[in-house]
C-alpha cells in the first residue's frame, strides 16, 4: 500500500473518529461511576438510619481472640441472634434464657460460654444471650472459660 495524502487524510480521519468515539464513551463511563457513588453514598446514609454499629469479641480462651468491629445490626437485636451471624453457635434454652454450648466447635465439659458488656470496664452478663438486646456503640464479648 501506498501511503498518499489521500490514504493519510483517510487514516488520520479514522484515528480522529477513533479517539472521539473512545473520549465520549470515557465521559459516559466517568458519569455512570459518579452516579454509582452518589447512590452507594445514598444507600449508606439510609442504611445508618435504620441500622447500629456495636463490636463484638469471641475470646476462645487459648490466647485467640477474634474482634468484629462495626457489626452493622438492627437495632434491639439480641446478642444470640448477632452472634450466630458471625459464628456457629449450639445452645440450649432454659427457664433463664439461651445457654451456648458451643461456638465455631469449641466446647467442653469443663468449660463454658459466658458473655460480658462493656461499660466503664467488662461485666459479665446476667441473663441469656437472648435476652440482651444490643444498641448502638454496644462492646461484647464472648469468653470460653472455666470459670467466672
Amino acid at each position: 500500500m501506498i501511503l498518499n495524502n489521500q490514504n493519510l487524510k483517510l487514516i488520520a480521519l479514522a484515528l480522529l473518529c477513533t479517539t472521539i468515539i473512545t473520549g465520549s464513551y470515557s465521559i459516559f463511563l466517568q458519569s455512570q461511576i459518579n452516579e454509582i457513588k452518589d447512590n452507594n453514598k445514598k444507600t449508606l446514609e439510609e442504611l445508618n438510619k435504620f441500622t447500629s454499629k456495636i463490636d463484638i469479641m469471641i475470646d476462645y480462651g487459648n490466647g485467640t481472640q477474634v474482634w468484629y468491629n462495626d457489626t452493622r445490626i438492627v437495632p434491639g437485636e439480641s446478642l444470640l441472634n448477632v452472634t450466630k451471624e458471625i459464628a456457629d453457635v449450639e445452645f440450649t434454652m432454659s427457664e433463664f434464657g439461651a445457654f451456648v454450648k458451643s461456638k465455631n466447635g469449641v466446647e467442653g465439659k469443663n468449660n463454658f460460654w459466658i458473655w460480658n458488656y462493656y461499660e466503664e470496664g467488662w461485666n459479665m452478663g446476667m441473663t441469656g444471650a437472648d435476652k440482651k438486646y444490643l444498641h448502638e456503640g454496644d462492646i461484647v464479648s464472648w469468653k470460653y472459660t472455666d470459670s467466672f
